[in-house]
């Protein structure tokens, strides 16, 4: 194990051989973004993005949508929505027509994100304001010339949740009411330096210290439901160490103090640095990949929206002896602060509770919750729409089949990973209040 001036000066120069498995040997991009992106690249890419409208519409999950959240929440006037989600009734209330629209996808095949831009085609987005966001070479490159949508091309040397210094979060901040100017200035201190790398290694040993059999709680400041800037970190945090069996569980805490962006590339440092704590590759994530794997095999059958027949009084010992439990809704984005609420009046009676809606959570925490520790329980609470269905353009299926069928993929990889999951299909989310019992 290196000293502590030999693991700065390797870490500081991107020695793969830090960190455990082969991945490290590219995906370490993000250690240069900002000498890559804050030059002349940010000036080109200003002048060249289309500016017809006011409104700008994001299409994007879990790495190419949480740095969005991040950059915007601190511009209160913005006029950027993030749309991570395949919730029909949310979907079917967005108004495409005079925005721009930005499609962002790294591998470029994310389901949620074709879906959403094969609809937005068809009710009301014009070619001429898409900008699509993705890695080199993927299926969204091909769609997007034949569109004639303005690409821009991101870095394949780096994961989705550590690419927030490079076009996938400073595209959305150019829409989010930053300037050039002010990014920069923000940014400045993202930056490698040695100073920041020993800066992280102190804190990640800090936090390290909280582990025991390979777990261990990570406060995270505010609630990751209702603030984009916890969002992004609970992400980062989770997906990061989350496998093996081991991991840090992000806690939403009471804290006020917002993630600013001028601290991401730290928390990059710290996260990749916990993973390395605790033994497990930093930059994989194989359990959100099976997962996704599922959905399209779902998708070739029948999608059933039928209760299931579940134990109370099972779930809810479970509930009181797990090391913490998740509340994964698949509602609409309204839903937000009723689900922040019903997740604390749930911590309240069983402990440590976490939550999300779905599908955006497979993105983020997803990873953790099938590989990570084990003693959690997951408690899926399943909204029926109101909307009616409709086919999506181009696919034999509708968003409510795909919004099950995400639902049902991650009740099965959970079940395939040896963790307790309950699923309930509800009207509201006050009748999955009488479920949980509160």
């Amino acid at each position: 194990m290196p000293d502590s001036a030999d693991l700065v000066k390797r870490l500081f120069e991107g020695d793969p051989t830090l960190f455990e498995g082969d991945t490290a040997r590219h995906a370490l991009g993000w250690l240069h973004h900002p000498e890559a992106y804050l030059g002349d690249w940010l000036d080109q890419t200003y002048a060249s993005l289309p500016r017809r409208h006011q409104r700008t519409i994001l299409l994007g999950m879990g790495g190419s949508s949480g740095p969005a959240r991040l950059y915007a929440q601190s511009r209160p006037k913005n006029q950027l929505t993030v749309l991570d989600t395949s919730n029909p009734d949310t979907i079917s209330s967005i108004d495409f027509s005079n925005a721009q629209v930005i499609a962002s996808s790294k591998s470029g095949g994310t389901i949620e994100t074709q879906t959403l831009l094969a609809h937005a085609l068809v009710h009301g987005l014009d070619a001429k304001d898409l900008i699509i966001i993705t890695d080199p070479g993927t299926a969204l490159v091909e769609l997007g010339e034949s569109l004639g949508a303005h690409i821009v091309l991101g870095d394949p040397a780096t994961g989705g949740r550590y690419s927030g210094l490079s076009p996938f979060g400073l595209v959305p901040a150019l829409y989010a009411d930053w300037t050039i100017a002010q990014l920069r200035d923000e940014l400045a201190s993202c930056f490698l330096s040695e100073e920041l790398v020993a800066l992280a290694v102190e804190v990640a040993d800090q936090r390290a210290k909280a582990i025991k059999n390979g777990e261990a709680f990570f406060p995270v400041n505010g609630d990751p439901i209702t603030s984009g800037a916890a969002l992004w970190m609970e992400q980062l945090v989770a997906e990061t160490t989350g496998k093996d069996n081991r991991g840090f569980i992000p806690m939403p805490t009471s804290g006020q103090n917002e993630y600013r962006v001028s601290e991401m590339q730290g928390h990059h440092l710290v996260a990749a640095l916990l993973g390395r704590h605790l033994g497990v590759d930093p930059f994989n994530q194989p359990n959100v990949e099976s997962a996704k794997k599922n959905v399209f095999s779902l998708l070739s059958g029948e999608i059933s929206w039928a209760q299931r027949h579940e134990d109370l009084g099972a779930m809810r010992e479970d509930m009181m002896s797990s090391t913490y439990n998740v509340l994964q809704v698949y509602a609409p984005l309204s839903t937000s602060e009723e689900l922040s609420s019903l997740r604390s009046r749930c911590e309240s009676v069983y402990g440590p509770t976490t939550a999300n809606l779905g599908p955006r959570y497979l993105h983020s925490t997803g990873q953790l919750h099938k590989g990570g520790p084990t003693g959690v329980v997951g408690i899926q609470l399943v909204q029926r729409p109101v909307t009616e269905p409709a086919r999506i353009e181009g696919r034999h299926y509708t968003f409510h089949d795909l919004h099950m069928a995400q639902a049902t993929s991650d009740f099965q990889a959970m079940q395939a990973a040896k963790r307790k999951v309950y699923q309930f299909v509800v009207d509201d989310l006050q009748e999955a209040a009488g479920i949980l019992g509160l």
